[in-house]
């Protein structure tokens, strides 16, 4: 069975409160974007996994591998398969294409040994592997809270294009949350945007965009910073970091424009891509 596993984008990340687990809770808005990754899984005498890229493990540090096994672990579905990973996410981009690939696995094991799970049994298995995975488990425009295992699906405005650039760097989660500043301020922005995504007020939205990691992001990579610059000096509305990074998004309601981005940047940036919000997959 093959599917397609979605790359995802923050429009809004808000960090609430850092927990006495270490972890943080979170408010995010996140969106399914049309650029996607496709698993492969067949039935087979051992359990390998096989990509088109050099660098990406193909042992327990892959997602797959690790879907694989939990399913077999939980619910004892078996454990050889024959995986085919065809990547097109970028890696250390904050599109979560790793936890992307591990969710689709699990839907997939999931609907060939017609166990029929709850969504919560899947979110319950997903955030074993990862913060991102029980929203990429629907990949859906979703509101999403907790450590990431709380979703609220949103129907939103959609009118409107964005643009990613990947720098050469990927950005170390651990360093920053250690660069983090909590701002409560960000509260309100975050509240707007998804008052603007609801009630279809572009304006809003645009005006809006907020990641309490960006300024962290800044100063462990002052180049994040000139990215944001390139692309509103561009003519993008606005521009802002997803997730933990390192892609930033640019955001227009000018379809031609972000077009030409991919032109004007694809020398500068190693890559770039327009792309736009699915609601249908």
């Amino acid at each position: 069975m093959k599917k397609k596993a979605y790359g995802k984008l923050n429009l809004g990340l808000n960090v609430i409160r850092k927990r006495s687990d270490g972890y943080h809770d979170l408010q995010m808005v996140t969106v399914p974007v049309d650029l996607f990754d496709t698993v492969e899984i067949i039935p087979n005498d051992t359990l390998s996994v096989v990509t088109d890229k050099w660098y990406l493990p193909l042992d327990e540090k892959n997602t797959v591998y690790q879907a694989i096994k939990l399913m077999h672990e939980e619910y004892g579905t078996p454990l050889n398969y024959h995986v085919k990973l065809v990547k097109n996410i970028p890696t250390q981009a904050g599109m979560a294409g790793g936890s992307s690939d591990g969710a689709t696995a699990i839907n997939i094991i999931n609907e060939m040994n017609n166990l029929n799970l709850s969504q919560q049994q899947l979110i319950d298995i997903g955030v074993k592997i990862g913060a991102d995975v029980p929203y990429c488990l629907f990949s859906r425009p979703s509101l999403v809270t907790g450590i990431g295992d709380q979703l609220q699906f949103l129907d939103i405005y959609t009118d409107f294009h964005l643009f990613i650039a990947k720098p050469k760097f990927g950005i170390s989660t651990g360093s920053l949350f250690s660069n983090l500043t909590i701002d409560k301020a960000n509260q309100d922005e975050f509240n707007q945007l998804v008052e603007g995504l609801t009630r279809g007020n572009y304006s809003q939205i645009e005006k809006n965009l907020v990641n309490d990691l960006q300024a962290a992001a800044i100063k462990v990579r002052p180049e994040v910073q000139e990215i944001i610059d390139d692309l509103k000096a561009f003519g993008f509305d606005n521009a802002c970091m997803t997730g933990a990074g390192s892609v930033v998004f640019g955001i227009t309601q000018s379809e031609s424009l972000a077009r030409s981005a991919v032109t004007e940047f694809y020398l500068k940036y190693p890559f770039v891509k327009k792309t736009k919000i699915i609601t249908n997959k």
